[in-house]
């Protein structure tokens, strides 16, 4: 029998594999064996993508996606693109600052290979989404937190950002709606974590996951003073706002010496975004009124959710936020966030991730995806305070 050779420093290996993807795993090991499970644990909307995107699939499907496209995506496309950023930003976007995606996860890894060298730092929220960290690591970078503690509202502090550089910083993540809290920068902080990026000479991405989820219509992070800003990537996604996680369609803003460096390293990984899925990005970028109804409907899902987890024995919640979760301290417990989230899984079938797969801020929390209906929403928070009721109280109920 052949032993595994791999090297231990391969790059696999710096993974810490936590992930909202593995309490999934085991959910789905439970459902398989006969129990009903409340799927609250990935950011996956229930709803259909909107009707325009899939009404543009025969043109897409045209000529069968059989040819590559440019890396940088088609320059048809990207004209689209182009324009209704143009619009959000309130700036020219140029075609040439875009580059299309498979998936807004490589747009960052593409970037820390554009930027980042071996043991170079990276400034990532914490909590922040998991894949930030690793991500850095596979690059060969290093993960430096920045906390967002739940007493501050889950915001960072721009000082105590600017005290976290050092001469190997060479980068800084924002993500705002943030995952998995929910919090929203205020204009006024993100202008402060600016300076710190131009007086360290720093890149900055912007994650806009949850973008169309912020107050104000969707408009990006920055506007259009930093549309031409030379360091800033602003890292894009279909997969929230328009229900089409698995279309991998993930979109890169940014100057266009390092969009080219990005469509290099395309050409050399990916080659480029699937041309049938780049093809419908324009008919899902003008599904305006689709999406709006959307974000209304996930406001109310989780309004739902948190008036309900503010009545539970042992729970605090941090609030409503924006975008798709919501984030409850759950030490009134006495669990750990980790034992709280298998419990309540094996038990009641209600499945949530542990805050602590977030990072060292997000212990003692778990975070809740609204993203099932408000029918199954209710029987999961029913679950939830069945199993909360009926727990044996080491000491008083808070």
């Amino acid at each position: 029998m052949v032993g595994d050779t791999r090297s231990r420093s391969a790059p696999v290996h710096r993974l810490e594999r936590g992930s909202a993807f593995a309490v999934r795993a085991e959910a789905a090991r439970l459902e398989a064996a006969g129990q009903d499970v409340l799927h609250l644990e990935l950011g996956e909307p229930d709803w259909r993508p909107p009707p325009a995107v899939l009404d543009a699939l025969p043109a897409a499907l045209a000529d069968g996606g059989r040819r590559y496209t440019e890396a940088a995506g088609e320059l048809e496309v990207r004209l689209q693109v182009a324009a209704v950023y143009s619009e959000l930003m309130g700036a020219r976007v140029d075609p040439g600052r875009v580059v299309l995606v498979p998936g807004s996860n490589m747009v960052l890894y593409l970037t820390l290979l554009a930027v980042a060298g071996h043991g170079d730092e990276v400034l990532l929220p914490d909590p922040g989404f998991p894949p930030y960290a690793e991500l850095v690591r596979l690059a060969g970078a290093v993960p430096v937190p920045y906390p967002l503690r739940g007493e501050a509202g889950f915001l960072p502090d721009a000082d105590e950002i600017g005290s976290l550089v050092t001469r190997r910083t060479r980068l800084i993540i924002v993500n705002s709606p943030n995952n998995p809290t929910g919090s929203v920068i205020p204009a006024e902080l993100i202008e402060k974590i600016m300076e710190v990026v131009d007086d360290c000479e720093l890149y900055v991405v912007f994650d806009e996951a949850y973008r169309e989820f912020k107050p104000g219509g969707g408009r990006p992070s920055l506007y259009g003073d930093l549309a031409e800003h030379p360091r800033t990537i602003f890292m894009e996604s279909l997969s929230k706002s328009h229900s089409m996680c698995g279309w991998r369609a993930g979109i890169a803003i940014t100057a266009p010496e390092l969009a080219k460096d990005l469509a290099d390293l395309m050409v050399n990984t990916t080659c480029c975004m699937p041309a049938v899925v780049q093809r419908i990005i324009p008919a899902a970028l003008n599904s305006r009124e689709w999406v709006t109804e959307r974000v209304v409907e996930a406001a109310r899902r989780r309004h739902l959710v948190h008036g309900e987890l503010v009545t539970m024995p042992g729970i605090r919640s941090a609030g409503v936020g924006e975008g798709l979760y919501l984030f409850p301290d759950i030490t009134g417990t006495g669990l750990s966030d980790r034992e709280f989230s298998r419990r309540l899984l094996n038990e009641t079938g209600v499945s949530v991730v542990p805050g602590s797969v977030y990072g060292r801020q997000g212990a003692g929390h778990v975070r809740i995806a609204c993203t099932q209906s408000i029918d199954r929403l209710t029987e999961a928070m029913r679950r939830m305070r069945v199993f909360l009721e009926g727990m044996a109280w080491p000491h008083a109920i808070p």
